[in-house]
């Protein structure tokens, strides 16, 4: 057998980093991040304690990369139209969340589950602020560009509905009217406005 290229141990060590990751989320919001200890995370991945600590520097620092992923998928649907007129974006950005959030259902339910934990809140506060800056001054352009009143309450508000839906999606998602939800957001945010522009 020939000894594995860098490209194997690099592809290797990017799907065991994923693996970890998975498993983490699902802990932490299952059991609690304070209940979850790092040699729960590494026997159910696998893999020794120590080998777990050469990706991570601990179970805040693995915290914050589950955390960031998670938002980095999230700031990729907001700008992933970025070279399209403000009011197509918003659009975009309504109908790729809510298909995200049906297509993983429950990475939802688990990142809800974890952010809303009291003690994950306080550990992350600093990032939380960071990340709703970002989505904020983003979202807050898109709708000024748009004309908006109040940009900064519709950017709010935008941000504010999604987390309620959701929370309410992955609570019950059998009985929850999520494309309903989907075309009333697109109502709210698009349709009128472009009814009142004409």
């Amino acid at each position: 057998m020939s000894p594995r290229t860098k490209a194997q141990f690099s592809e290797i060590r990017q799907k065991s980093r994923e693996n970890i990751e998975k498993i983490a989320l699902e802990l932490f919001a299952l059991k609690g991040y304070h209940a979850t200890s790092i040699s729960q995370i590494a026997e159910k991945a696998q893999i020794s304690k120590g080998l777990l600590y050469n990706y991570y520097k601990s179970k805040e620092h693995l915290l914050n990369t589950v955390i960031m992923k998670i938002y980095d998928e999230i700031m990729q649907i907001v700008q992933m139209s970025k070279n399209l007129p403000a009011e197509k974006q918003i659009e975009q950005m309504i109908i790729e969340t809510i298909d995200h959030l049906k297509k993983n259902t429950t990475l939802w339910k688990l990142y809800l589950f974890l952010v809303h934990q009291s003690d994950v809140h306080n550990k992350l506060a600093e990032l939380y602020e960071k990340m709703r800056d970002e989505y904020m001054n983003y979202v807050v352009k898109l709708f000024e560009e748009m004309g908006s009143k109040n940009p900064t309450m519709e950017a709010l508000m935008l941000g504010t509905m999604f987390d309620g839906i959701g929370i309410n999606y992955v609570t019950a998602p059998d009985g929850y009217p999520i494309n309903e939800m989907k075309n009333y957001l697109l109502e709210i945010f698009i349709n009128k406005k472009k009814a009142k522009n004409v």
